[in-house]
């Protein structure tokens, strides 16, 4: 701490003249009041500058002037510090007292109302995946799973998705007690996934009151599923309506994303990563379904080329995809000024089989587990797990309004026929 910026740079200068080289940071309390003042000085053993005493004294009753005129002071101590190039920054000590530090970084021009998304998921805390820059969209609404299945890599894709098999990742049987496990109580779950469950259409009545918004049959929001932490994120918005009527209709969605052509990397919504660039996405949807939708859509999907998918049942038995089967799909990109193409977000044919296991155990390790093991509620659950398919799909022609809702409006229309 010092009063004075000139005490700093002079430092700074004699640091570097001796050969220190490591990055020196300035702290500086703002001055929040009298009191404060006299107790900063007590602790720090600095003398207050004469300048200082004589415009604080005539204030010093007065705790709002004395903050204006602490937070002024502190403003110029610091540009002072930056304009000499003396240091990469600037430490506020604070004492749990934001509005100054908050003040002045406003000033400067260096304060964000809307902190920036380096990337479109949020960045682990760990230091090894520090860069970290593509992942999977399949844990996209359960990335504490990923991060726990991924934690034993020695190297994180910071470019391009590389070949990760299924052994890289860790077991099923690694992580049960950690995230196949919902922290909210079974209460909780029970009155938000229904405290019986009759006939499979209950189920998808609870997936539609979730993407609508709406209170399940027992008056209650659906505000968390098994695959997802937590309610639909901002850029799921312009899809409501298409997801709810499909998940009215048993197409049960568990992971989807907008197409973005070119949008500003500022965008409050689907903006991620440095200012001056442009993102882009694919349309995608992930989902369960039936046999019998399964089968109307394997018909339908002939007729959209441009449609990539892969649909696979809990044995693996039964799998499908018109895909190279180790040729990842890049479904989120983003073109930056003199950077190359940074792709964050792909389809993984390989990852999809191993999180597809995780999927399926979600019905019967999370769900089921609410209820009595010879109940009704635990055999629909057990039936939906063992016949239904998971399903992604991935609209190339991101370009143009997305296909995808078109394509399952009809693979429906010929279920109704059949």
């Amino acid at each position: 701490m010092f009063f004075h910026a000139q005490q700093f740079i002079d430092f700074q200068r004699d640091c570097r003249n001796v050969g220190i080289t490591v990055p020196i940071i300035p702290g500086v309390m703002p001055i929040q009041s009298f009191a404060s003042l006299r107790q900063m000085v007590k602790l720090s053993g600095l003398q207050v500058p004469e300048s200082i005493q004589k415009a604080v004294e005539p204030i010093k009753d007065n705790d709002e002037a004395v903050q204006n005129f602490g937070i002024h002071f502190a403003l110029q101590l610091v540009r002072t510090v930056l304009d000499a190039k003396a240091a990469p920054g600037v430490h506020f000590f604070t004492l749990n007292r934001e509005h100054g530090a908050v003040e002045i970084g406003k000033r400067l021009g260096v304060w964000q109302t809307r902190p920036a998304r380096p990337l479109p998921w949020r960045l682990g805390d760990n230091h090894r995946r520090c860069l970290e820059q593509v992942r999977p969209i399949f844990w996209a609404s359960r990335p504490r799973a990923y991060v726990h299945r991924t934690q034993h890599w020695d190297d994180f894709p910071n470019g391009r998705w590389g070949k990760h098999d299924s052994p890289a990742f860790g077991t099923l049987a690694d992580y049960y007690l950690f995230y196949l496990n919902s922290q909210v109580p079974p209460d909780q779950l029970r009155a938000m996934w229904l405290s019986g469950l009759n006939e499979e259409s209950d189920v998808w009545h609870v997936f539609y009151s979730y993407v609508s918004h709406t209170e399940n049959k027992q008056g209650v929001k659906v505000t968390r599923l098994p695959w997802n932490d937590g309610e639909l994120n901002a850029e799921s918005a312009p899809l409501l309506k298409h997801l709810a009527r499909l998940n009215s209709r048993g197409i049960l969605t568990i992971n989807s994303q907008p197409n973005v052509n070119g949008t500003s990397s500022s965008d409050p919504v689907v903006g991620w990563g440095a200012p001056d660039g442009y993102v882009y996405q694919k349309a995608y949807l992930e989902f369960f379904a039936r046999p019998e939708v399964i089968y109307a859509l394997l018909e339908e999907l002939k007729n959209y080329p441009l449609v990539n998918y892969h649909i696979v049942n809990k044995t693996g038995e039964k799998a499908y995809t018109n895909t190279l089967k180790k040729v990842p799909i890049a479904v989120t990109w983003g073109v930056f000024p003199g950077r190359e193409i940074i792709q964050p977000t792909v389809v993984d044919p390989v990852s999809f089989n191993v999180w597809k296991d995780e999927a399926f155990a979600l019905w019967g390790e999370q769900w089921g587990r609410l209820y009595n093991p010879e109940s009704q509620s635990r055999k629909v659950l057990a039936r939906i797990e063992n016949d239904y398919s998971l399903v992604n799909l991935v609209d190339n022609e991101f370009p143009h309004p997305t296909c995808l809702w078109t394509l399952l409006e009809k693979t429906l229309e010929r279920v109704n026929g059949l």
